[in-house]
């Protein structure tokens, strides 16, 4: 039986404390890594590591680059390395339009999702360049692939960012064994995507050829993939998990 063996490896997931993050945390702890949860919601992810059994919990604003920077030399401190980066925090937004939108919410967004995505891997990318081993794994959307459907454009905008960024790195990263890839999650029904879709989730499900809305699981799988070994030749690359809402 082939199985993912990821003893020895430490991975570090973002956006751990609930919903997608906590599964990815879930997979890479099965599969024997190491894991330490960064997350705005320290409870949450002291909850996610009491599920693990052990790791390490730390709380980060991905909105402040100072915390940013406080938080990586923390990990880089308590775990000596980061080997797998997953990058799965971020803020979602349902404002519609382009003139409902304010200024402040379009930068909140894009401080959160794409700048602090970008802070907290600059600063943890030169290690793993000097080791000569790393898996980044950045979380884009199905709204970044065909715009926002319910969600905000600044939302669709930060997450098509986090796509050319995982691209820059992939080529960056290529010479030193460095790889970066993104997922690109459909209508996953964690707690705020819920209530948004509440009331009318036949209509999603119709559209979805699957006939069935993702789970966190569904996109945690995917993410085992690319930290595992088995993706060791795969670089620059976005997965759909959409139940094949968008085949791209």
């Amino acid at each position: 039986m082939l199985t993912i063996d990821l003893q020895d490896r430490i991975a570090l997931v973002t956006g751990g404390a609930s919903g997608i993050g906590r599964a990815c945390a879930l997979l890479l702890h099965q599969a024997g890594a190491r894991v330490a949860i960064i997350d705005i919601n320290l409870a949450g992810a002291q909850e996610t590591v009491g599920l693990l059994g052990e790791g390490l919990a730390f709380r980060c604003d991905l909105g402040d680059p100072e915390d940013i920077t406080r938080t990586a030399n923390h990990v880089e401190q308590a775990l000596g390395r980061v080997d797998i980066l997953v990058n799965c925090a971020g803020i979602i937004s349902y404002r519609p339009g382009l003139q409902e939108i304010p200024v402040e919410q379009w930068d909140m967004l894009m401080d959160v999702n794409l700048r602090g995505t970008f802070l907290l891997t600059r600063a943890l990318f030169e290690g793993m360049k000097e080791r000569h081993y790393g898996r980044i794994i950045n979380f884009a959307s199905l709204a970044a692939r065909v715009g926002g459907i319910e969600a905000g454009a600044h939302y669709a905008a930060s997450k098509a960012g986090l796509i050319g960024l995982t691209k820059t790195l992939a080529r960056l990263g290529g010479p030193y064994s460095v790889t970066a890839n993104a997922v690109a999650p459909g209508i996953i029904p964690t707690e705020l995507v819920h209530k948004q879709i509440d009331g009318h989730e036949d209509a999603y499900i119709n559209a979805i050829p699957l006939r069935r809305l993702g789970e966190p699981l569904d996109v945690a799988r995917v993410v085992l993939f690319l930290a595992s070994p088995l993706a060791d030749y795969l670089t620059g690359l976005v997965i759909d998990v959409n139940g094949g809402q968008y085949m791209g």
